[in-house]
């Protein structure tokens, strides 16, 4: 059954609900997210798409309860894994959560690993956390076999490296490795391809997919690579300034994109077929800061067709089927 802010008609595995989130802050409260609202089911891949500060990666902190404490709260709405509310859990909880039902790949291998530590202690550590070896010889056979699934040659000796001494794309192998050890049914994968060179980006989300398949598990990539959703996603949610405006089945917001917003990133994608040498459309502007959220549409100050009512009143979420848009001037 489709509830009202949902994106699919299949059995949810997680749902976010009118979700919101704000910082406190020496300038003041920042209003990060407001209302988002998605799901996902078992096997299904979503894609998560905005430019740089439009909440997306808070929505995935806030989903496995990593916000920062005590500055970060979660100020309204539900996020639930199979019924059960995360919101509610206590934090301690949440440690049976993270890992063996919700793995996720940060941001930035460099930095999300620990550069101090081998890739042993690393992987060791995640494996013991999440009861996948019961000895130093299960955790051993273990780690080779995740270094292995994820495509890492001689996984053995690279168990002895330090994050520095491999390379980007190793790096990052890893930490899908490190995801995966607790066997999650679903990953959310922040910029999983971000400084990578184009041929090792393929080879990431060939990795991503081919995973997904054989665990049918489902995937949240949050990313501002159109290129990316293009090629994975089977549906996609485009954030603005901590609200979802539109979403659609990936197929259907590439053919026949709604929001002014969600044209803008897709016209500034390069493309082969325009003329050589001509200048690069843009949405000017840019995102407005959390801590001075524009009233009305949050997009209208960047919006050539916006009107007075659009600076005025928040829109309303139009809905058919599983698409959904929210704008006073564009209609499904």
């Amino acid at each position: 059954m489709t509830k009202p802010g949902n994106l699919t008609l299949a059995a949810e595995l997680l749902c976010v609900e009118n979700l919101s989130v704000a910082f406190a802050t020496e300038a003041g409260r920042a209003e990060v997210l407001d209302g988002v609202s998605f799901s996902i089911g078992a096997g299904e891949t979503l894609g998560i798409v905005g430019e740089s500060g439009c909440g997306k990666s808070v929505t995935s902190l806030a989903i496995m309860r990593l916000l920062p404490q005590p500055s970060g709260q979660i100020t309204g709405g539900d996020i639930r894994l199979d019924g059960d509310s995360l919101v509610t859990r206590p934090a301690r909880a949440m440690h049976a959560i993270r890992g063996p039902r919700i793995g996720m790949i940060f941001q930035d291998a460099m930095t999300a690993l620990n550069p101090v530590k081998r890739i042993r202690v690393q992987l060791a550590e995640s494996l013991s956390l999440h009861g996948q070896g019961h000895n130093k010889r299960d955790i051993q056979a273990r780690s080779i076999a995740l270094l292995e699934d994820v495509g890492i040659p001689e996984p053995a000796l690279r168990l002895d490296d330090y994050p520095h001494q491999l390379s980007g794309g190793m790096r990052q192998r890893v930490m899908i490795a490190i995801a995966l050890a607790g066997d999650p049914d679903l990953l959310i994968a922040d910029e999983p391809t971000t400084a990578l060179d184009v041929t090792v980006q393929a080879q990431i989300l060939s990795l991503i997919q081919s995973i997904q398949a054989k665990r049918n598990m489902a995937v949240i990539f949050i990313t501002h690579d159109l290129g990316v959703v293009a090629q994975v996603c089977q549906r996609v949610a485009v954030m603005y300034a901590g609200r979802i405006v539109e979403s659609a089945a990936a197929t259907e917001l590439f053919a026949d994109p709604k929001h002014p917003y969600t044209q803008g990133l897709l016209h500034s994608i390069p493309r082969l077929d325009r003329e050589p040498l001509t200048a690069l459309p843009t949405i000017e502007g840019l995102v407005p800061s959390a801590l001075d959220m524009p009233p009305g549409c949050r997009f209208a100050p960047r919006c050539a067709r916006a009107i007075a009512r659009c600076h005025a009143q928040v829109p309303t979420t139009q809905q058919r089927g599983t698409r959904q848009l929210m704008c006073h001037e564009a209609s499904l």
